[in-house]
């Protein structure tokens, strides 16, 4: 049983069947004791790879990788549940629109990875199966709610994932399980193809173990998509800038304004040194905070009125369907119901003001470079979900939810251990700065923490 890390050397003749037989050996090996995959689709996967192989034309950069979907975006003919009892049987006619574009370009779907229902918890727990672990300890969480999808490509099932990001929901579980994760711009991406949805907040993103295989999948997503104006009228406000090192200028942003672990700090803080000594870039610290208890509430409010407005309403107004809810499924949406149209306002007034606030902070400089969590990934998988879900949330998202409050891209990568658990360095940017973000996540691997598997998947 090998695990299939890297995208290099795929795209030949024999290859595509080669790395989803390997893919899917590895999810039935290991997948069991992690509960990271909601529906395997096998010989689909090797139905599709073995027409790649039989054609000589390489289809984009996604050829013959094999990559799982978070179970919130439709795919054509492979159950897609959202995460809810609900929709335990549900099999969608056509694929959402960047699972889609992902096809296209020769990548080969082997599955559909857990998530909380409605991607609305910050731990990967539902009615369907039992929690996703974290697999570099599998009593503590991985996070959410791509947690499937990080936990997956943490032990190897996929080199590459498709996430969503609604709050930090790609980024959390990947700083926690050790991954790399994207969260593209709003609007530079399709967010078309769930249910119950954050219409404002959440972008699909990639999730792998190395900076140039989340890459590939970024390549074969991004663009605009006809039927969605968001992506349409999309303004890369980073167009002026060039790719690679020379000339970065960084500015490292320790605080939130949440509580945080001293030594998942001073272990980023660590690699930010590291980064400062290459040639060219420039790193300062400022005493300036996210300060994101000042936009935490007025976020939410919005966050669960789209959430209402996008199917949880009749969720909530169908017996049938509100009994197989899950009881953190049922709080959300009821708190939602209690969010008014003056709150609602305010919320985005508030969001303006947010990205006054990162402007501020982004001024003078090319990106902020943060923690990704203020904590290493807590212990408590497979217990009973918390009693009242926000709190289990509050110290994972202090760092990630302003990315998606004001739409601007952020990347994490992991940049060392604490406790034997691995930590998340950020990087935020200004629209349109995802190749560049891309490119100090890999500077990142290169010279600060190298590409690892988490070790009790290594062997």
């Amino acid at each position: 049983m090998s695990a299939v890390t890297d995208v290099r050397g795929l795209g030949t003749p024999g290859s595509a069947g080669t790395a989803t037989r390997e893919s899917l050996d590895r999810i039935r090996e290991l997948d069991p004791a992690l509960h990271a995959f909601l529906t395997v689709c096998a010989d689909r996967a090797l139905d599709e790879a073995d027409t790649l192989d039989a054609n000589d034309r390489v289809l984009g950069p996604m050829h013959g990788i094999p990559f799982s979907v978070k179970d919130t975006y439709a795919t054509r003919d492979v159950r897609t549940t959202y995460g809810s009892a609900v929709f335990a049987g549900h099999v969608p006619e056509r694929d959402a629109p960047v699972v889609a574009r992902i096809r296209e370009a020769g990548g080969v779907l082997v599955g559909k990875t857990n998530t909380p229902e409605f991607a609305i918890y910050i731990r990967t727990l539902n009615e369907l199966q039992p929690e996703t672990v974290n697999p570099w300890d599998r009593h503590r969480i991985c996070g959410g709610s791509s947690g499937g999808a990080a936990a997956s490509v943490a032990a190897g099932l996929t080199p590459v994932a498709l996430g969503s990001d609604g709050g930090g929901s790609v980024r959390i579980p990947a700083a926690l399980c050790g991954v790399v994760g994207l969260k593209p711009s709003h609007g530079a991406v399709s967010a078309g193809g769930g249910f119950i949805g954050t219409r404002r907040f959440s972008v699909p993103g990639p999730l792998a173990l190395r900076v140039r295989d989340a890459r590939a999948m970024w390549q074969a997503m991004r663009g605009p998509v006809d039927a969605e104006r968001a992506t349409r009228t999309f303004v890369d406000r980073d167009a002026t800038r060039r790719s690679g090192t020379t000339g970065w200028r960084l500015r490292w942003v320790p605080e939130s304004g949440r509580n945080t672990d001293a030594e998942v700090v001073a272990a980023v803080r660590a690699a930010v040194g590291t980064l400062a000594e290459l040639d060219d870039v420039d790193i300062e610290e400022t005493q300036s905070s996210l300060d994101t208890p000042r936009f935490a509430e007025p976020f939410y409010d919005a966050m669960m009125a789209d959430r209402l407005a996008t199917g949880g309403d009749r969720m909530l107004a169908d017996p049938a369907a509100r009994a197989l809810l899950a009881a953190y499924t049922r709080h959300h949406l009821e708190r939602a119901a209690a969010v008014t149209g003056t709150r609602y306002s305010e919320s985005l007034a508030r969001g303006d003001a947010a990205a006054d606030h990162l402007d501020g902070l982004l001024d003078g400089v090319d990106f902020l470079v943060t923690p990704t969590t203020g904590t290493i990934a807590p212990e408590g998988a497979g217990g009973p979900a918390d009693t009242v879900p926000e709190d289990a949330r509050r110290e994972l998202v202090a760092y990630t939810f302003l990315a998606n409050y004001t739409g601007y891209p952020a990347i994490t990568v992991p940049c060392g251990t604490v406790s034997g658990m691995p930590v998340g360095l950020q990087v935020l940017g200004r629209p349109g700065a995802e190749d560049r973000l891309l490119d100090v996540a890999e500077a990142v691997q290169e010279k600060v923490f190298p590409p690892r598997l988490a070790p009790w998947t290594a062997a």
